[in-house]
């Protein structure tokens, strides 16, 4: 079992305007929950607080955590989970076949199914990599 990490991964990180305003409206948030809090010395206030401060973390680990991983040995596509509990795998690990086709990454399911994946929150570029690793069509 190799427990370094692997360098012929693949991650694709998310664009930087989902995560960015996830995190400044998180600072809203807490800006308002602290107004409520201590400018008007209102006790709700606090659940605004604690509700902006969860929502600027999600915006942090965002931008941390990559939004999928490939790996082109075992055609295993991973999407993360933003807070690590519960990755959902595709491709090879799950009896799948992932290809890339007409501008879309497809999954093609053991009955014959074809599922699109959904990669709008990913940037181009790191898209672009793994799309050059795929297969075009689906092999049968």
């Amino acid at each position: 079992m190799q427990t370094g990490p692997r360098p012929h991964l693949i991650a694709v990180r998310r664009r930087a305007f989902s995560p960015s305003v996830v995190f400044a409206c998180g600072l809203l948030v807490i800006t308002g929950g602290s107004f409520l809090t201590f400018g008007l010395d209102n006790v709700g206030g606090i659940g605004f607080l604690v509700f902006g401060a969860l929502q600027a973390i999600m915006g942090v680990l965002e931008f941390t955590r990559p939004y999928f991983v490939y790996d082109p040995a075992t055609d295993e596509l991973r999407m993360i989970d933003i807070f690590g509990i519960k990755d959902r795998v595709y491709g090879g690990p799950v009896g799948e076949r992932i290809y890339f086709n007409d501008g879309d990454l497809m999954r093609a399911l053991p009955n014959g199914v074809q599922v699109a994946v959904k990669t709008w929150p990913a940037r181009k570029d790191d898209l672009a990599i793994v799309i050059a690793a795929l297969p075009r069509y689906p092999v049968a």
